[in-house]
């Protein structure tokens, strides 16, 4: 780690912090230019196969959204909306499920989520809207959540969408799990948000990568497959974290929010091979106030929090990209359940 003194000053935190502020440091040169190198290849790649799979695999028009739609606050961002099929009153207004797609923050976009998004339309008859968000590195933290906030306001505010604004859940993948619960956070948000469904979040920024790899409640021979965060992970955190940035910032790091900051209804989702798990089974014991339970594994449902380990999953599990057809057979059958029973939860967070 570099000398404090080279430290930027810190931003000021988005929300109040209670707890002291963790600043990141400048890391050495050469680690700066490998993260440059990789994260910049890898959008570049990530960019290429998304444009191939597209082509070779145009998805199925049932899949579609309902509107594809722009916001003056974000033109440069596209919101994908998805109407419930076969919907008994037109006019009737819908609770509406705000949906952020992951990819580390530097990669991904709404489209990867449709075939989720509409699923979850059908299965919940809810109105789900897919958000985007500006990537690192040219938009490190806080770019995401606050675009996150504004569509989320935007769409809230729009007179031409049915919405319920007494039933408003939010909730995305990975990356996006983090910017649903920090953005729930921030003043257009705080109050309205009623639940989270938050699958495989990264939540704590405050530990280093190699403490996060040392912790994990598993070993490299004990995981089917390798841990795609291992090394990604450096990457990423070079890319959105800025030095001097305040990694305890409960914006940025969810685990270090008030309850009462956060939306009363969470449920959360982890997989067994996922170095991310850890942080995220500990914030939802410790919402539900069961931090001592001995066996943290186990699901559980407290009140309105709701705990879910796929067991024999990995760190994005619940999407089949470039997978093999048996592959992609296994993952929606793991998914099954648990989609079923996340529409059950969203339902019952929203009518209560």
């Amino acid at each position: 780690m570099s000398d404090p003194a080279m430290l930027q000053s810190p931003p000021a935190g988005l929300v109040q912090e209670v707890v002291p502020a963790l600043l990141k440091v400048r890391l050495p040169f050469f680690h700066r230019l490998d993260c440059f190198v990789k994260i910049w290849v890898l959008k570049a790649l990530a960019r290429l196969a998304y444009e191939v799979h597209k082509i070779l695999y145009p998805p199925p028009p049932s899949i579609s959204p309902t509107l594809i739609k722009r916001y003056p606050c974000r033109p440069g961002l596209e919101t994908r909306i998805f109407f419930p099929s076969g919907r008994e009153k037109p006019e009737e207004s819908l609770p509406v499920f705000l949906c952020i797609h992951g990819g580390g923050f530097a990669v991904g976009n709404p489209h990867h989520d449709d075939s989720i998004c509409s699923m979850l339309a059908r299965r919940t008859g809810m109105l789900v809207v897919s958000l985007d968000y500006s990537k690192a590195p040219l938009h490190p933290f806080p770019a995401g959540v606050l675009d996150v906030e504004a569509l989320a306001d935007a769409v809230l505010a729009d007179p031409s969408l049915p919405i319920d604004k007494a039933r408003v859940a939010i909730g995305g993948f990975s990356a996006g799990g983090n910017l649903a619960l920090g953005a729930s956070q921030l003043p257009a948000l705080k109050g309205r948000i009623k639940a989270a469904l938050i699958f495989f979040p990264i939540v704590d920024w405050s530990h280093a990568q190699d403490v996060k790899l040392a912790r994990r409640p598993y070993s490299n021979d004990e995981s089917p497959v390798p841990d795609s965060l291992k090394s990604a992970g450096y990457w990423f955190d070079w890319a959105y974290v800025s030095v001097g940035q305040n990694r305890c910032d409960p914006v940025l790091s969810p685990c270090y929010a008030k309850r009462e900051d956060l939306p009363p209804w969470i449920y959360m989702v982890g997989a067994q091979w996922d170095m991310l798990r850890l942080e995220a089974q500990e914030m939802i014991h410790a919402l539900a106030g069961l931090e001592e339970r001995e066996t943290k594994e186990a699901d559980f449902e407290e009140g309105t929090y709701k705990w879910t380990l796929a067991w024999g999953c990995s760190h994005g599990f619940t999407h089949h990209f470039w997978k093999k057809a048996e592959e992609k057979k296994r993952r929606q059958e793991l998914c099954e359940p648990i989609y079923q029973d996340a529409s059950d939860w969203l339902q019952k967070a929203l009518r209560d």
